[in-house]
């Protein structure tokens, strides 16, 4: 359903941050554009499934509507929260996000313990978050625009600005499934799930940045100071190297024993290939400060989405370079080279846009004043 919904998450959020619209018409267009591409979805899916070009692996029609539903249930939620959160809500936002896990989790454990089936799994998300948006659409008024007329400027600035940050969106779920492919004729099955699980492993980290930048976009839009929206960002890049750091030290010194606890005595070559990946990922977890500031505080996506195709690219063939003369560590190390330089490029990028130096960006005091704050407020 993404690939049908393009970037236009992004579009809607800058619309909101930069107060052209309010969340009731922030809701209106995310519900126009994720119900036009729920249909297309459905009907691809249909069409594929009959025309029997793709093996969907004996899953039935019903289970691919589902399917398509499950996304569109999850965009909803997603996108409101960040709509909350854009709007200063962050506490009601965390609450609702904790709630709908919670609702699904129970759900899920009602339907597949009747019914251990995909349909159940599917099925109690569906509910779980059917639930939440039905809630947040009456809790905040949500409604009032839906039956409105839409406003055909905006939706055509959020399409465009949507195709543009489209390749942001695809980077993110491609980066894995590209070293997937360069590997393919390379690596054994085993090989290449090793390195499925190490990536998945370590881009899991990347919903502490996620979480961050949905307080740091609203908190930058909402200040004119320069000098202040860049201190945020010196603060986020800053916390996150040194949370990187904290992460490279634990991985490097006990990758093995952690897989070993996690997985079992198997699965301990996983523990230096994701070592070695994440060498290159910590990089593109710093930048999330500054995707954020191109996307959806400058407005400037087209930028994202240049250095995102190179990357892409990038990543197929530096992992197969890697793989075909180092084997699976080699792999591994193509694949973070090519991640370390995407995301050097956006770093770039940034201090070229900004006039900022590079050095700049790691500020320590500004590091220690952010968190004083922090307790500060707490008591």
């Amino acid at each position: 359903m993404l690939l049908t919904f393009f970037g236009n998450e992004f579009g809607i959020r800058y619309l909101l941050a930069t107060n052209k619209i309010d969340i009731e018409r922030a809701f209106q267009y995310l519900l126009c554009i994720s119900l036009l591409s729920f249909s297309i979805s459905v009907f691809v899916s249909l069409l594929l499934h009959n025309s029997a070009l793709i093996d969907f692996g004996g899953s039935s029609p019903a289970i691919l509507i589902l399917a398509c539903l499950f996304s569109f249930g999850q965009l909803l939620t997603t996108q409101i929260n960040v709509f909350l959160t854009i709007r200063g809500h962050y506490l009601q936002a965390s609450f609702l996000a904790v709630i709908d896990e919670f609702l699904k989790l129970v759900v899920a454990a009602a339907l597949l313990y009747k019914h251990p089936t995909v349909t159940s799994a599917l099925l109690a998300t569906i509910i779980g978050n059917a639930i939440i948006t039905s809630f947040c659409v009456l809790r905040f008024n949500l409604y009032r625009s839906v039956l409105t007329t839409p406003n055909m400027s905006d939706l055509s600035f959020i399409y465009k600005f949507g195709l543009r940050s489209f390749w942001f969106n695809l980077s993110n779920l491609s980066n894995a499934h590209m070293g997937t492919l360069a590997l393919a004729g390379l690596m054994t099955n085993a090989q290449l799930g090793i390195y499925n699980l190490a990536f998945g492993l370590i881009a899991r980290a990347q919903v502490l940045p996620d979480a961050l930048n949905r307080v740091l976009v609203p908190e930058s839009m909402a200040s004119d100071d320069r000098g202040r929206q860049f201190r945020m960002i010196q603060i986020s890049v800053t916390g996150l190297l040194a949370l990187s750091l904290v992460i490279v030290v634990i991985l490097g010194v006990f990758n093995q024993s952690l897989m070993t606890l996690l997985f079992g005595i198997e699965y301990r070559e996983v523990g230096p290939v994701a070592f070695l990946l994440f060498l290159g990922f910590m990089l593109k977890l710093m930048v999330k400060p500054l995707e954020a500031y191109f996307n959806e505080i400058a407005g400037k996506p087209g930028i994202i989405a240049i250095i995102q195709v190179v990357g892409i690219t990038m990543m197929a063939m530096l992992t197969y370079l890697g793989a075909a003369f180092f084997g699976l560590s080699g792999a591994a190390i193509g694949s973070a080279a090519a991640m370390f330089l995407s995301s050097s490029a956006i770093i770039l990028a940034y201090t070229r846009s900004t006039g900022r130096p590079v050095t700049a960006l790691i500020n320590l005091k500004a590091l220690g004043e952010g968190l004083g704050k922090l307790r500060a407020g707490r008591n």
